[in-house]
């Protein structure tokens, strides 16, 4: 069987693309290796029905959604390979193969956070990177910032400032230029620039230790992570990338390669929200559908 469509990412925009595409009549097969980016994430905010609901079980529900159309298969797979065959395109997974005319990337970004002790056991408790998705129950708090990139600084302060003016900025290590050290201290957040030793959780606190002896005492706070594409299973497709080393796309999701689109964050320049990504993949789909519409309309004729 030659799919339609094979979306891989199971995140909110390959679900909600799946559901597009598979309301349209069309064949559609979903490959997701069911490790999430937000896999830490206790709650997601700010996606109207959704609100504080956990990713898993938004994820649930979503499939529960897709379990209605029979022309949609949802398989737990990793991507190994994919070739192009000029009429159609080769998925080697680890289990299978599957043939499709159209391909949606919907993986995601892959996050690297800095290398500091202690970190992973609070990121997605006392720490986070979304002020948007977390902004409101940390607001008007005494929260750390950090961030290793001199670039991110004043920006990400300046978003983080708009829900708590009580802000302490950690650079674990990097020396920042003095036109960013008056920003900061016009608007009265301290700066260090010691390497962070570890971070520990004291109930409901967080205390940074740095490397100089000093602790300070935090009610949380967020950080800017590395964020990569996730894709090393594309290797033979040539796809542009934007300014920001996501996929360059069109605005219905359309890659520089033909009948390969990207939904969600992976093409994504600004808000890696949920609510954002499911709009992405419903968007791509639409346009998807639109295509698959003409075409078969015009051959008609």
């Amino acid at each position: 069987m030659v799919y339609d469509c094979v979306i891989i990412g199971g995140g909110p925009a390959g679900l909600s693309a799946a559901l597009v595409l598979g309301r349209a009549k069309l064949n559609v097969l979903l490959i997701d290796n069911d490790d999430p980016r937000n896999k830490v994430t206790n709650e997601s905010h700010g996606f109207i029905t959704n609100d504080s609901l956990s990713p898993f079980a938004i994820r649930e529900k979503a499939k529960k959604d897709l379990l209605k159309y029979s022309n949609i298969q949802l398989i737990s797979d990793t991507v190994a390979d994919i070739s192009d065959q000029s009429s159609f395109f080769i998925i080697e997974t680890l289990k299978n193969n599957f043939e499709t005319k159209r391909i949606i990337l919907a993986t995601g970004l892959k996050e690297t956070l800095p290398n500091i002790k202690g970190l992973k056991s609070v990121y997605g408790d006392l720490f986070f990177n979304c002020p948007f998705c977390d902004g409101w129950e940390l607001k008007d708090q005494k929260l750390a910032i950090i961030v290793e990139q001199e670039e991110h600084i004043v920006h990400f302060s300046t978003m983080i400032f708009h829900w708590s003016k009580q802000l302490t900025v950690f650079t674990n290590g990097m020396k920042v230029a003095d036109s960013i050290k008056s920003i900061l201290a016009k608007n009265e957040i301290e700066l260090f620039e010691d390497k962070i030793e570890s971070i520990e959780k004291e109930d409901s606190k967080g205390e940074i230790n740095l490397h100089n002896s000093q602790s300070i005492e935090v009610y949380g706070g967020f950080l800017v992570p590395r964020f990569e594409l996730n894709m090393t299973f594309a290797k033979n497709l040539s796809v542009k990338l934007n300014d920001v080393g996501r996929i360059q796309t069109d605005e219905f999701g359309g890659t520089s390669f033909k009948n390969i689109y990207a939904a969600g964050d992976i093409n994504a320049t600004f808000g890696e929200q949920l609510v954002h990504s499911a709009s992405s993949g419903s968007k791509v789909a639409s346009g998807i559908v639109r295509e698959i519409a003409f075409e078969n309309f015009i051959s008609d004729i």
